[in-house]
């Protein structure tokens, strides 16, 4: 039982050891933009871009003018920008 918990416990650390340097590499890299291929989570207006003018408020609530988005606040891929992870 004794050499379980202590194959456990170096797997943890060294598992942790591993995340830290990944998340160093991580830390440097810049991106210009976020691509995001997704759906009604992250969904900013294609479809109006595509085809006609979305019907009002298309964004005003937020944003404080119409930006053509099929929502009227932030999504998930506004937020993940604000964090920074781009």
């Amino acid at each position: 039982m004794g050499l379980l918990w202590w194959v456990l416990l170096l797997g943890v650390a060294w598992n942790g050891e591993e995340r830290m340097a990944i998340m160093g590499v991580a830390a440097k890299c810049e991106f210009p933009a976020i691509f995001n291929f997704g759906d009604s989570n992250s969904d900013t207006g294609g479809l109006s871009a595509s085809f006609n003018e979305v019907s009002p408020p298309h964004g005003e609530t937020f944003f404080s003018k119409p930006m053509g988005r099929m929502c009227d606040g932030r999504l998930l891929i506004d937020f993940i920008d604000d964090i920074g992870f781009h």
